[in-house]
C-alpha cells in the first residue's frame, strides 16, 4: 500500500523475483479498458477522474483471480485493497481459504514528492517496464531500453489528476492502512528512497509501525 507514486509496484516486483506471484489490481484495469470492455470503460472515466475504481468492479476482478489461484501459493498484491469495503471482503476470502496475510507494506510519500515523481514516469505499453525523466531515463530519449517502444505518460500522471488521487487516497486508504495497524500487519516505510534501500530493509527486518489516525 502506499499514496500515488510511492513504488508499490517497483517494491511488488522485486518481491515477485523471489518466487512470489505479483498481481496488480492497475495491469487489470489497463487490460480491461485497452479491450474497450464495458467494464473498462466504466474504469477509465473514473481513473481519468482522478477517483478510485468502484469497489464492485474492483471486487469482482479480485474475487475472479482470488478464487482461480491455487490455496497457499505465495503472492504479493499491488494496489489491493485500497478501501476498508475491499480489506474486509479480502479478509473473508482470506479466512474461507485458511490463508493468513505475512505484512501489509505501506510506503509513505508526502504530497508535493508524488506529484514531481508522477509528472516525470514515463511507462512502455508493451512491456510495463516504467521509467523516470530524472531518476531512471531510458538510454534513448522517450524509448523502451528492452523492446524499442515508444514510451507514454498515464493520463492520471498529470498533475491535477495527481492532486486530486493524492486527496483521494488519505481519504479512502489511510483508513486501510490503520486497520491492518490494528491487527498487527502494518510495516511502514519512507517510500522517499531508492527502491532496492526498501527491499533490503523489508528483506531484513521488519521496522516499527507509528500511529496512523
Amino acid at each position: 500500500m502506499g499514496s500515488p507514486g510511492a513504488g508499490k509496484g517497483t517494491l511488488a516486483v522485486e518481491l515477485a523475483a523471489r518466487g512470489v506471484e505479483h498481481l496488480s489490481t492497475g495491469d487489470l484495469f489497463r487490460a480491461e479498458i485497452e479491450r474497450k470492455t464495458p467494464l473498462g470503460g466504466r474504469i477509465k472515466t473514473a481513473l481519468d477522474r482522478g477517483e478510485l475504481a468502484p469497489d464492485e468492479l474492483t471486487l469482482g476482478l479480485m474475487r475472479k483471480w482470488f478464487w482461480g489461484r491455487p490455496a497457499g501459493r505465495g503472492f504479493v498484491l499491488d494496489g489491493f485493497p485500497r478501501t476498508l469495503i475491499q480489506a474486509r471482503c479480502f479478509d473473508e476470502w482470506l479466512e474461507a481459504r485458511n490463508e493468513v496475510l505475512s505484512a501489509c507494506v505501506f510506503l509513505e510519500l508526502g504530497e508535493e514528492a508524488t506529484v514531481k515523481r508522477l509528472s516525470g514516469r514515463r511507462i512502455c505499453p508493451w512491456d510495463g517496464r516504467v521509467y523516470h525523466i530524472e531518476h531512471r531515463p531510458p538510454a534513448i530519449e522517450e524509448t523502451c531500453d528492452d523492446c524499442g517502444g515508444s514510451l507514454v505518460r498515464r493520463e492520471d500522471d498529470a498533475e491535477t489528476v495527481v492532486r486530486r488521487r493524492y486527496r483521494l487516497y488519505l481519504k479512502k486508504s489511510r483508513p486501510v492502512a490503520k486497520y491492518y495497524r490494528d491487527q498487527g500487519l502494518l510495516r511502514f516505510y519512507d517510500a522517499d528512497r531508492r527502491p532496492a534501500e526498501i527491499v533490503s530493509d523489508l528483506l531484513s527486518a521488519y521496522q516499527p509501525t507509528p500511529t496512523i489516525s
